[in-house]
């Protein structure tokens, strides 16, 4: 499509025959008039004919503007030429734009890896500084940590100096370093928590199958479908698992906060998993189904004779027989009476 540009201007409206018409009548008629008014007036005051005058002044006045074209708003579009005075990029140019963008983009990349590299270090730095100086100063010895505490101050120093602008990697040698010794001072608080929990839960389980066993020796009707031998099972694995239990609290309480753990918490957790496994299928063994007592074949045989098939009245009365000789009074039909008539 060719461009254009767009011009507004204001054009006359041409006017109908009737309106002309009109217009010219009322113009022959406004003549007459005046001629008729200039020559019976003219003995009036001259106030009169100035009034006159000017009501005919205002009267051609109208005329005139009507006669003036009406105007209306017309719309011109006029042809434009464009010409291009710049060249599309070649597919040369674009590759190598978008080769040059590429590389902005790695460069950019490698700047802010760089810099959460070094900002990680940092971070860790006086992270535990804090921590060796607060809930962690338990979990290391006095000696580690004056230790640590230099090497953490020595990297600080180094991040400000030499390691201002290193390469990403031995910022993550320099964290990997550090937490060699972090490390082991998080596991001990970790392990610390843990332990005395995953005690418990051993305990627990011990104490529950203990339970059971009682009420097994009471002859409790809650486990009473318990098989000879699983209650044998039940009571070798309670004595076996009571003496691991108590092995652990040993080593447990000995234990000292600044050295490595003797017992973790997933041994404990592994411990008490193996007696479950062992000990709570029979625990929750479901009793077996009892089926009800067999009928006696006496009363089969008279099951057809106390529910006969007869009409519906004689189904819905189920009444006895009356007695041939009924008694006058209703005493004196007491069933003892009747056997031994």
């Amino acid at each position: 499509e060719s461009a254009h540009t767009v011009t507004k201007i204001q054009v006359p409206v041409e006017e109908e025959k009737k309106e002309e018409k009109k217009d010219a009548k009322k113009s022959e008629k406004s003549e007459k008039k005046e001629e008729k008014m200039e020559t019976e007036e003219t003995q009036e005051n001259g106030s009169d004919s100035d009034e006159k005058m000017k009501e005919n002044g205002a009267e051609e006045i109208i005329s005139e503007e009507k006669k003036k074209p009406k105007m209306k708003t017309k719309t011109i579009q006029n042809s434009l030429e464009v010409t291009s005075s710049k060249k599309g990029f070649t597919p040369k140019e674009l590759q190598e734009a978008w080769e040059r963008e590429n590389s902005m983009i790695a460069t950019d990349k490698l700047i802010k890896d760089r810099l959460n590299a070094k900002n990680a270090v940092e971070e860790y730095v006086y992270d535990m500084r804090d921590k060796m100086y607060g809930n962690l100063s338990k979990f290391i010895s006095e000696a580690d940590k004056d230790v640590y505490l230099a090497e953490l101050t020595k990297t600080e120093d180094w991040l400000y100096d030499e390691g201002e602008n290193c390469q990403k990697q031995v910022y993550i040698n320099k964290l990997a370093e550090l937490r060699k010794v972090g490390d082991k001072v998080l596991m001990r608080s970790a392990e610390s928590e843990g332990r005395q929990g995953a005690l418990n839960l051993l305990g627990s389980s011990l104490v529950q199958v203990r339970k059971v066993l009682e009420l097994v020796t009471n002859k409790d009707e809650k486990f009473d479908h318990l098989s000879e031998e699983d209650v044998k099972t039940l009571a070798e694995k309670d004595l076996e698992y009571q003496g691991v239990f108590n092995d652990l609290c040993n080593k447990v309480s000995n234990q000292k906060l600044h050295e490595d753990p003797v017992v973790t918490v997933a041994q404990i957790n592994l411990k008490r998993k193996e007696f479950d496994d062992k000990c709570q299928p029979i625990v929750n063994k479901p009793k077996p189904k009892v089926e009800p007592p067999p009928v006696p074949a006496e009363e089969k045989k008279e099951e057809p004779t106390e529910t006969p098939m007869e009409s519906t009245d004689s189904n819905t009365e189920q009444a006895p027989p009356p007695p041939a000789d009924p008694p006058a009074d209703p005493a004196s039909a007491d069933p003892s009476s009747m056997d031994l008539d």
